[in-house]
């Protein structure tokens, strides 16, 4: 953080703050939400025309509240490349020179095209590594294998069905014994005892190192029973397509420029799931995702934000320290838009004294709201003190609830990108719901009038950090998350490890990350922001669902090896799993 803007040593001296200008009204902030969670919308998904029009509304919305263009080049856009979830494209299997039909993919495969002698291979064969004998590799080198996905359902040891549902250990296995390509599918006897029919494109997420094609059910048993009985080899040749589409996806900024340099970042992410699929937890169904609390009540709070502080400089003067009103895109899909705004920022990242967050602020009803990460820096308790007693003072019952320490995964939103670079953040959060990443999360379920009430204090908050010394806004590490904690995002099965992928970055193998979590045994480990995990233990990890199965298979008390890329270098690293606090 910058410290040299002696001009705001006098700025910002204590005094008493004018009492703003601007009263925010909940039929605006119902107005914005009622628009950007429209079905005209389609779910805002980040690069979707649904989300070009909300961020047209939005820049619309800005310039008319008399705000200041903070994009690039003069603009209220920063652009940034996203790419878009996987979809399957044009798949063939071919079968001594037939075509085939109802040929698919899964999302893992590369795009290519192999061609070889068709082996179906029992599951052992490709499992552990024990099992792997020279025969075995004899079978599967340089051989398109047909393998087999046995049953989720109807198994009667619960354990060896999910073992032998993973596909993406299938896969991997057949292509480290020499494999240049895979046949996957499911065999009619799995499906009459109860089994999945089919294995569909999302069933095996991530990079596979060889393509992938998929068939039906009856084709997997009749492919099997033409190699069993075939007297000559039977020769493929395959061609599987995953198309991944690169678009171009925009944060939309505005800006009151300060009497100093230093700079306010006020935020919330605008984008939602479309029409679901990944993120969804409506598994299977395709309907518009209107993301109404996520966070179209974040974003409309910050739109109103906006305006009532533009409508007070006009009148008072402009405020001593800079607002940026930054609405992000690609949240959804790993915090992508605060992430390229930290890395290439509008106004320089070293006069950025803090962010605020909102995400999720609508479902109010409870009469409480959870306050992340104020932790962060020692300015903020002190102006959170004394926003409570301004709702109080407004008649107002609503209760902020400060989290003592850091909420797990770090909340999962966008002030997480500015807690990486070490700029103090404060996240405002309503609580997770039964609608949340679902059709169901409509505008009607929020409590407007709650809202309102949640902008006083939100204005109070922004002038008592207008006037806090410089030295209270330096940067501290959140301590470890409390036991039951609330987070935006659910925590996974399995040991604790603490890394923060990166979710923007792609190296060509392994998981990079941001940093860790406090008190983790990825931090105790020294797992540094800018580490690509390449092995855990005994398992090399090619993307961040070899990671996820990796862990698994530890258990609490371990010590294990973690190889991670360090500028380009191999470093080793012991690490033990603890329970999490």
């Amino acid at each position: 953080m910058n410290k040299a803007h002696a001009c705001c040593l006098l700025l910002l001296l204590p005094t008493a703050c004018a009492v703003p200008s601007a009263k925010i009204q909940s039929s605006e902030l119902q107005t914005h939400v009622r628009w950007l969670a429209s079905d005209a919308q389609e779910g805002r998904r980040t690069g979707s025309a649904g989300a070009y029009r909300a961020g047209d509304y939005l820049a619309r919305q800005l310039q008319a509240a008399g705000l200041e263009p903070g994009g690039e080049n003069g603009s209220w856009f920063q652009e940034f490349e996203v790419t878009m979830p996987a979809q399957p494209g044009t798949n063939h299997l071919r079968v001594d020179g037939e075509a085939w039909s109802d040929v698919g993919t899964v999302a893992a495969s590369p795009t290519e095209e192999v061609e070889g002698e068709l082996v179906p291979v029992a599951y052992g064969v490709v499992s552990a590594a024990d099992k792997m004998d020279d025969y075995a590799q004899r079978q599967v080198e340089g051989k398109v294998v047909l393998l087999r996905r046995y049953c989720a359902l109807g198994c009667d040891d619960s354990e060896q069905a999910k073992e032998l549902g993973n596909l993406r250990k299938k896969i991997r296995k057949a292509a480290a014994m020499g494999a240049v390509g895979v046949v996957l599918g499911v065999h009619p006897e799995d499906v009459n005892r109860g089994g999945a029919a089919s294995v569909r494109f999302k069933d095996v997420q991530g990079i596979m190192p060889i393509p992938v094609v998929t068939v039906a059910s009856a084709a997997f048993g009749a492919l099997e029973t033409r190699c069993q009985n075939s007297v000559l080899p039977v020769q493929v040749q395959l061609a599987a397509e995953v198309v991944k589409e690169k678009r171009i996806a925009r944060n939309v900024i505005g800006k009151i420029p300060g009497r100093c340099a230093e700079w306010i970042v006020v935020g919330a992410h605008y984008d939602h799931l479309g029409w679901g699929g990944e993120g969804s937890l409506a598994p299977g169904v395709h309907a518009i995702h209107n993301g109404a609390d996520d966070n179209a009540s974040g974003t409309a709070m910050t739109l109103e934000l906006a305006e009532a502080w533009s409508l007070r400089s006009k009148k008072e003067g402009a405020p001593a320290r800079g607002l940026l009103f930054c609405l992000w895109s690609g949240e959804e899909l790993g915090l992508l838009g605060s992430a390229h705004w930290v890395e290439q920022p509008t106004v320089p990242l070293g006069d950025v004294v803090f962010n605020l967050n909102l995400d999720m602020v609508g479902r109010l009803q409870s009469g409480s709201l959870t306050v992340g990460s104020a932790m962060t820096a020692k300015a903020f308790a002190p102006a959170l003190d004394h926003a409570q007693a301004a709702l109080k003072e407004a008649g107002s019952a609503l209760e902020l609830q400060v989290a003592g320490s850091a909420l797990p995964g770090g909340g999962g939103s966008d002030h997480m990108s500015f807690e990486a670079v070490e700029i103090p953040a404060v996240f405002f959060f309503s609580g997770l719901h039964s609608d949340y990443h679902k059709p169901s999360d409509d505008w009607q379920k929020l409590s407007f009038w709650r809202m309102q009430e949640l902008s006083v204090a939100l204005m109070d908050f922004l002038d008592q950090t207008q006037t806090a010394a410089l030295r209270d806004f330096a940067y501290i590490k959140p301590k470890a998350p409390e036991h039951g904690a609330k987070s935006r995002r659910g925590m996974g099965d399995g040991v604790w490890f603490g890394s923060l992928p990166d979710y923007g970055a792609a190296p060509e193998r392994g998981m990079k990350i941001t940093g860790t979590s406090a008190g983790s045994p990825a931090e105790k480990a020294g797992l540094q922001a800018g580490d690509i995990i390449i092995q855990v233990g005994d398992f090399e990890i090619g993307d961040i669902y070899d990671f996820m199965d990796s862990l698994a298979e530890f258990h609490n008390g371990q010590t294990i090896t973690i190889t991670v890329l360090r500028n380009e270098q191999p470093k080793e690293l012991s690490l033990t799993f603890f329970p999490r606090p």
